[in-house]
């Protein structure tokens, strides 16, 4: 049996990388039986509200099904025991989660407050406001993870020694980003080091849930002249995706570098974020092997 936040971990991060609709999710999961409504629905698959033991089955079945009609080659969410993933019928697509009850990070304190609102409760005008107030809480949620207190950490880098070999890049390292600078968390191979934040390439990379991907940076108009490409370790390849919070703040990325120019395919992409994924999942909830 797994617990009810890691559960829902396990869905919110298999929506992540399905890039299904929540409405979706939803009417699915009602097509099942599901009672609660829409709005209760989305708020799990947000991460930010609880649903019953049924309700968070059916909901894990939703996305399973609807995984199993779009054929993505992804892992499914998780059931709540291994009776109940059994007689789904979908049990045989669940990654194995071997948990760590110590290693247990999800009662930490939420770095959300609602839209319009700062930290500190007073209402704020202004998209300006609204996006200081965005990366406050972003920086707030990184710092209460707890991982910039204690330097490299080795159970990270079989996760950067993963992506270096799976891809066949010199270096592979995964960086947290706070409000001015670029802290090296793990690395493997000899590019990765801290920088400021208006250096470093990850920076870039947690603007969006996505792949950043630049393939041949000397021939990039948006990054031929970066300084880490035209001096220091004279980067030619980038791929990096956003490692994040419970609730959803970009706190990170795991990326490869190589300093030759590199193709990197739909698939590879994916691989990427899997591997990604995987490594939110130690941050938060433990040994994931």
């Amino acid at each position: 049996m797994i617990s009810q936040d890691v559960q829902q971990w396990m869905a919110v991060q298999t929506l992540r990388i399905t890039n299904f609709d929540a409405s979706s999710v939803w009417a699915t999961y009602a097509s099942l039986g599901g009672t609660c409504d829409d709005r209760e629905v989305i708020t799990y698959l947000e991460g930010r509200g609880t649903l019953p033991t049924l309700d968070r089955d059916l909901v894990a079945h939703a996305l399973n099904e609807m995984i199993d009609d779009s054929g993505l080659p992804v892992d499914g969410a998780h059931y709540s025991t291994d009776d109940v993933a059994d007689g789904s019928g979908f049990g045989d697509n669940l990654r194995v989660l071997v948990l760590d009850p110590d290693g247990h990070r999800f009662d930490r304190p939420a770095a959300t407050a609602p839209y319009g609102i700062a930290a500190d409760g007073q209402e704020i005008d202004g998209a300006m406001e609204q996006e200081e107030d965005a990366e406050y809480r972003r920086c707030y949620a990184l710092y209460e993870t707890g991982l910039l207190d204690t330097g490299a950490e080795d159970r990270f880098d079989r996760y950067t020694k993963r992506a270096r070999e799976h891809f066949g890049v010199s270096s592979s390292s995964i960086a947290l980003i706070t409000e001015d600078r670029q802290v090296i968390k793990s690395v493997v191979g000899p590019i990765g080091q801290d920088l400021p934040r208006d250096t470093a390439l990850c920076s870039r990379t947690i603007e969006a849930s996505r792949v950043l991907v630049i393939t041949d940076a000397r021939t990039d108009p948006e990054y031929s002249d970066h300084p880490l490409v035209v001096g220091g370790p004279r980067i030619r390849f980038y791929a990096g995706y956003p490692i994040t919070t419970a609730d959803g703040w970009r706190i990170g990325t795991l990326c490869i570098i190589d300093d030759r120019p590199r193709s990197f395919s739909d698939a590879d992409a994916l691989d990427l974020q899997r591997m990604a994924l995987d490594l939110e999942v130690e941050i938060w909830v433990g040994d994931t092997d």
